[in-house]
């Protein structure tokens, strides 16, 4: 049997906790998106280090840096949400902020980063007000219970 994510959060936090812990996290205020539509995969993206042996004509594989990824968001539009007035806020800061990711009756993943790429939803009849945004991942997933 499958799990469902229909009842997924997410929050904003303006800054970085002063740890990069559950506790850390846990002490910032949160401010809840309305919304929510869908919410990106978490994790980072390893770079490729390739390492050629001319004596044996094989080339091995490493695993390099790790970049974390950018996590990709979308909300339909509610006006005056609380959440999506701070998320338009971030949208135009260079500064970080933290993200809070509520899996429905498991734990709570968190992240931090700038907020980018930060777009309304196009204009036609065959769509619906909305945002999409993203954020980049800066310090790795913390998770939490």
């Amino acid at each position: 049997m499958s799990t469902s994510d229909i009842g997924t959060t997410l929050a904003i936090a303006t800054g970085l906790p002063a740890t990069f812990t559950e506790a850390g996290y846990e002490a910032m205020s949160w401010v809840v998106v309305g919304g929510l539509q869908t919410a990106g995969q978490l994790g980072g993206d390893d770079a490729t280090i390739t390492v050629s042996d001319l004596g044996t004509g094989r080339a091995r594989t490493l695993k390099g840096e790790t970049t974390g990824g950018v996590v990709p968001f979308s909300t339909r539009e509610i006006p005056g949400d609380a959440g999506q007035v701070a998320i338009a806020a971030a949208g135009l800061s260079r500064a970080e902020f933290s993200f809070r990711i509520g899996e429905p009756l498991t734990v709570e993943r968190y992240i931090s980063g700038p907020v980018m790429n930060y777009k309304r939803n196009e204009f036609s009849v065959t769509s619906y007000a909305g945002h999409t945004f993203a954020c980049s991942d800066n310090y790795g997933v913390t998770s939490g219970t």
